[in-house]
């Protein structure tokens, strides 16, 4: 079929246009920025449409069997009016170039008439296209777990910085809402299988995995999943949606005009009804709808749809902080490789004396691989060099190493030579730090005036080695 999909360089589109293509479709994206489409990956395989849903549409519209509608406009006010009108000019569109299908992804609804402005926004679009000529499929579903997605990026940050800090951790007793998440694959799943249909179905359904556990137990869940430590959680019986979005913006890479409407949302439970509906008419995912648990182990794994798209959101992923030295060096990059790959054993790791050495002892003390000084014959993947331990080797150009020394995270260095000329080259020092929990956070913003110190007198030295070696020869 010749598909449009609208919202192309999002969270979901990303991830449904590939299979898409990978089952033979034809693909058409309307999009307002092709530079992101280039980030994609798949933007030599589809036809671009540059534009939005504010102006002329009959080119994007043009010969297409199936339209998939995957934007959404909550990142300010007035955003209900902006979703309404795109749902008309969508509808009207899609019916003046004679489409057999709309496929729009929703949100679950609470029961009753009680609703958050930014779930009733959801329905009313669904309730706009299917008032229209072209059978419609309404996909309504709750938290997408997945990297990137805006929900489940807050689900991560909020458990790795509170889990593992306080004993007690005091939160909303909205928290104790309940909610259907589904796993990034099965959405992908449901949408592709729309286009399966029989031509007279046109209707809302709920999809989601075969758990609807707690808010509290999502939090709960990944800080299983991840290894952090328990705390106590506590109701507290207080609803700030607007201070609470400013929690979240501290915490996480979600933007607060995002993450308000999502945090009133949780007022609600959100489960969803006849789940099998959809199941019955286009089948269910291979090995059945993911329970949470899974879809947690395919997001920290970042397997299949789960793992990292181009476009997603600064932030997105593990939380990682980053330190980077960068020397220009007056010497050959050969000779600058030379004194980077001769690091550490006898030799040492240039930098301020009795340091390491001090620091090595400490870590001992506490059961780590203490004062090990040791260096392979050659470098080579999983080989111990000192306290690091080698994860990959580029000769001439790259360096990667893991510490192994006992912190409440894990500390990556990539060591980088890059030549800038027969006689200069660049030496890049990129460290990170996936913090574990609050103590994490914690134990990095401590040491890092003294881990950036060492670190950058490191990168100074090899820079001055390289260029004292270039000159001697």
């Amino acid at each position: 079929m010749r598909c449009l999909v609208i919202g192309a360089t999002g969270y979901v589109g990303t991830r449904l246009v590939p299979r898409l293509l990978a089952e033979g479709h034809e693909v058409r994206c309307l999009v307002r920025s092709p530079q992101k489409l280039a980030r994609t990956g798949f933007a030599d395989r589809v036809e671009p449409v540059t534009g939005d849903l504010s102006g002329p549409l009959d080119a994007a519209f043009a010969d297409v069997d199936a339209v998939f509608h995957l934007v959404h406009s909550m990142d300010g006010p007035g955003f209900e009016e902006r979703d309404r009108v795109a749902a008309r000019a969508v509808a009207d569109a899609a019916a003046r170039a004679g489409a057999r299908r709309i496929v729009y992804l929703g949100g679950l609804q609470p029961p009753g008439e009680a609703n958050s402005a930014h779930l009733g926004s959801r329905r009313e679009v669904g309730e706009i296209l299917l008032a229209g000529p072209v059978p419609v499929a309404v996909l309504q579903a709750g938290i997408v777990v997945g990297r990137g997605s805006a929900s489940f990026e807050m689900i991560r940050h909020l458990a790795e910085s509170v889990f593992g800090g306080p004993l007690v951790l005091p939160l909303p007793d909205q928290a104790w809402n309940r909610i259907r998440p589904i796993a990034v694959d099965d959405v992908v799943h449901w949408l592709t299988a729309c286009l399966r249909l029989p031509p007279d179905v046109s209707r809302t359904f709920d999809v989601g995995g075969p758990d609807a556990p707690t808010y509290v137990d999502l939090l709960r869940g990944y800080a299983r999943a991840a290894g952090l430590r328990r705390a106590l959680t506590v109701p507290v019986p207080v609803v700030a949606p607007r201070l609470g979005a400013r929690a979240i913006d501290a915490l996480t890479p979600v933007d607060r005009a995002l993450a308000r409407p999502l945090l009133e949302s949780m007022a609600y439970d959100l489960v969803g009804e006849d789940l099998d509906a959809l199941p019955a008419l286009v089948g269910a995912p291979p090995g059945g709808p993911a329970p949470y648990a899974e879809a947690l182990r395919r997001a920290l794994a970042e397997d299949g749809a789960a793992g990292p798209a181009g476009t997603d959101p600064e932030g997105a992923g593990p939380p990682e902080l980053v330190g980077e030295h960068v020397e220009e060096v007056d010497a050959p990059v050969e000779v600058l490789w030379e004194v980077v790959s001769g690091l550490g054993g006898a030799q040492g790791w240039r930098t301020i004396p009795g340091v390491w050495a001090a620091r090595q002892t400490i870590d001992g003390w506490l059961g780590g691989v203490g004062l090990r000084r040791s260096r392979p014959e050659r470098l080579a993947v999983g080989e111990a060099l000192d306290w690091w331990r080698i994860e990959g080797v580029e000769p001439g150009r790259e360096l990667r190493l893991r510490a192994e020394t006992r912190m409440p995270g894990v500390v990556r260095m990539r060591l980088t030579v890059e030549p800038r000329g027969p006689h200069r080259s660049t030496y890049r020092q990129h460290v990170t730090f996936r913090p574990r929990g609050l103590g994490g956070r914690v134990y990095w913003f401590t040491q890092k005036p003294a881990h950036d110190l060492v670190f950058g007198v490191t990168a100074r030295m090899v820079a001055h080695e390289a260029e004292r070696r270039s000159v001697e020869s």
